[in-house]
């Protein structure tokens, strides 16, 4: 049997980026999983003690924080950068786009729809960055129900499908 490998494999840039400052951030925690590989997490703590904590609360005299590849919430952004602990922000740029394209086209009276997984650590992070109306959706159906502006922005979650993705669009 003959086995090829694929000619794209491996972790996305953004990925690889938040391990190398999480490798340069020794003795640092991050804001929930900095990825979603527990071996790697593993490894970072491992081989230069960056622990995983479960959010902004569980600091407790740590000197540097590390925001996890998939961001948090504005509101904990801000909080963390109120206090004494430096941040290190290991956001994906891909996460970092919709944030802004979010709180940019909410505060022009858009309302946002976001498609994607309500419960994973990127949406509450970019729903978080809206100042108006914001639905997050996983199927066009959930559409329905909702009364939107004439305006409107639609955001995607970075893993989602972009076929799935047009469909919400075009709704």
């Amino acid at each position: 049997m003959k086995i090829e490998l694929a000619s794209s494999y491996g972790f996305c840039f953004g990925v690889k980026r938040a391990i190398k400052i999480a490798e340069n951030a020794k003795d640092a925690v991050t804001i929930g999983p900095i990825i979603h590989n527990n071996d790697e997490i593993n490894r970072l703590n491992k081989n230069f003690n960056v622990k995983t904590l479960e959010g902004i609360s569980e600091i407790d005299g740590e000197k540097k924080a590390i925001i996890r590849t998939h961001g948090i919430t504005k509101g904990d952004l801000a909080e963390l950068k109120k206090s004494d602990i430096k941040v290190i922000d290991a956001t994906c740029p891909f996460v970092t786009k919709p944030q802004q394209i979010c709180e940019k086209m909410s505060k022009e009276g858009y309302d946002i729809v976001i498609f994607g997984d309500e419960n994973h650590p990127e949406i509450k992070g970019v729903k978080s960055y809206a100042v108006g109306k914001v639905f997050v959706v996983l199927e066009e159906s959930e559409l329905e129900s909702v009364k939107l502006a004439q305006k409107v922005a639609v955001i995607s979650q970075t893993t989602r499908k972009v076929e799935k993705f047009m469909q919400i669009v075009n709704y």
